[in-house]
């Protein structure tokens, strides 16, 4: 069977006499088979292009259907690659249920002192596992070598930065507005942000961009500096910070919220009845916390439906256009915000709050 009764009305066999070849090879072509030579690539697809032919999609579902049932016995394999940690991220789940789904198993395998990126790679090319999900890596603009042109692949996250794959991120930037608005529509004008250098730059800086950028276009609301600070570093810094940009409410992430939480204790003061907080990514069930939630499970979903429909075109090696896919974020309502009009404004924190 070949994709006949197509939707155009113009046939395979028509496509195949004007380029010269046999329908199989148009067939191929068109599928983007490596058996086929690049140059043959492009002129059967000009020549189907300016003929108008179009496949009926529901043959060619039933075709790969049976060609597949009759080579495969045991589901197809494909792999999760995630390095240095001990468990898989919430990201896997979702993506191993669209897997099996679609009749593959996701498995794990993590690059650390016991398997190396090139062991790895014997592996992979072994075992013929031809798709990979590349999970989030543990710093920003990381990386690590695979005979590439031999998978396809989807990365998670901003993390892996090069070679440039198509990737499932989330919406950071509109994370950020989300949160501001919501503090805008409680009162709070003195917003502030407080994040540790690795949450900045494995965000690409959106996150930061988002904030300042929201400032400057508020003209009612002061423009406070942002802090970046690590975790590790002396509560002194956040402390300095508070009593000189003086926020009505932060806005952080779980790395760092703890640290700030404890350094607005020592200074006498309490959340939210004299400073507001705000998550950037609350863990799934999280209720203490005002913020934005990341649907990690989803995009783990988003991942292997991607990375499935790339084996299924035979979408092999570094594409040529990086597509990045955004996914959205959610409002939780947490106990950590409340109307500036039932807060009560500290002595070192009344100085005006006009624009600075």
């Amino acid at each position: 069977m070949n994709d006949e009764a197509p939707i155009s009305g113009v046939t395979m066999g028509d496509v195949a006499q004007r380029a010269g070849v046999h329908s199989s090879t148009v067939s191929r072509a068109l599928k983007n088979d490596p058996r086929i030579s690049e140059d043959v690539k492009k002129r059967v697809r000009k020549i189907a292009e300016d003929l108008g032919y179009r496949p009926n999609p529901m043959i060619t579902a039933l075709t790969t259907l049976r060609s597949q049932h009759k080579r495969i016995a045991l589901p197809l394999c494909l792999a999760y690659i995630q390095r240095e940690v001990e468990k898989p991220a919430p990201h896997f789940f979702g993506a191993e249920t669209i897997a099996n789904r679609n009749g593959y198993k996701l498995e794990v395998f993590t690059i650390n002192q016991k398997l190396s990126a090139r062991r790895l790679n014997q592996i992979l090319m072994i075992r013929n596992i031809r798709g990979l999900i590349l999970a989030p890596l543990p710093e920003a603009h990381g990386s690590y070598s695979l005979d590439w042109d031999q998978y396809a692949t989807v990365a998670i996250e901003y993390t892996f930065t090069h070679p440039r794959f198509d990737r499932i991120v989330p919406d950071s930037y509109s994370s950020v507005i989300r949160i501001m608005e919501q503090c805008v529509q409680l009162g709070y004008e003195r917003i502030g942000m407080a994040l540790t250098p690795k949450v900045d730059e494995c965000n690409e800086g959106l996150l930061t961009a988002a904030y300042i950028r929201f400032l400057r276009h508020q003209q009612k609301l002061p423009e406070l500096a942002p802090l970046i600070t690590s975790s590790t570093d002396s509560s002194d810094t956040l402390k300095r910070w508070l009593l000189k940009e003086r926020p009505q409410v932060v806005i952080s992430s779980n790395m760092l919220l703890p640290k700030i939480e404890d350094c607005i204790g020592s200074l006498n003061l309490n959340v939210p009845e004299n400073i507001g907080l705000a998550n950037l990514n609350i863990f799934p069930g999280g209720k203490k916390y005002s913020g934005t939630s990341l649907d990690a499970r989803m995009m783990g979903a988003q991942a292997a439906t991607h990375l499935i429909n790339k084996l299924n075109h035979n979408e092999f090696g570094v594409p040529a256009a990086q597509m990045t896919t955004q996914m959205g974020i959610k409002w939780i309502e947490g106990q950590t915000l409340i109307p500036t009009a039932k807060m009560v404004t500290p002595g070192i924190f009344k100085r005006e709050s006009a624009r600075s």
